[in-house]
């Protein structure tokens, strides 16, 4: 996933919201620049070379998941992350080793809340 025009800020925030409410842990990964691609629905591996350019990482436990009636989310407050890029554009990966069952790949919305010039936006991918 991308996050245009995110160069550089202090991740605050993340939210993971789910249509589909599937009760699974998730791991998420940030880079600097483009990661090689995995294709939807594969094995997590992320190329030897592109191991330098993780940022940041963080895992997201299902014990922390917050359900509603035909959605759910996570969320990590109180981060103090300094990211970067070395482009125009943070990207990251968002993986899981449960089996959920999502209609689209629009069902999952990464949102980071970053503070970037003394303002603080949600970037959405």
């Amino acid at each position: 996933m991308q996050f245009p025009g995110l160069t550089v800020g202090t991740l605050q925030a993340i939210t993971i919201t789910d249509a589909a409410s599937q009760n699974v842990a998730y791991n998420l990964f940030l880079f600097e620049s483009q990661p090689t691609n995995i294709s939807d629905n594969a094995a997590l591996d992320i190329a030897d070379a592109d191991l330098p350019k993780i940022i940041y990482d963080d895992a997201f436990a299902t014990t922390t998941r917050q359900a509603f009636n035909s959605n759910s989310m996570h969320r990590l407050y109180n981060l103090d992350v300094p990211l970067w890029a070395t482009g125009d554009s943070v990207w990251g990966f968002l993986s899981t080793t449960g089996t959920p069952t999502y209609a689209a790949t629009s069902d999952i919305t990464v949102i980071l809340q970053v503070e970037t010039n003394s303002l603080r936006v949600g970037l959405s991918s």
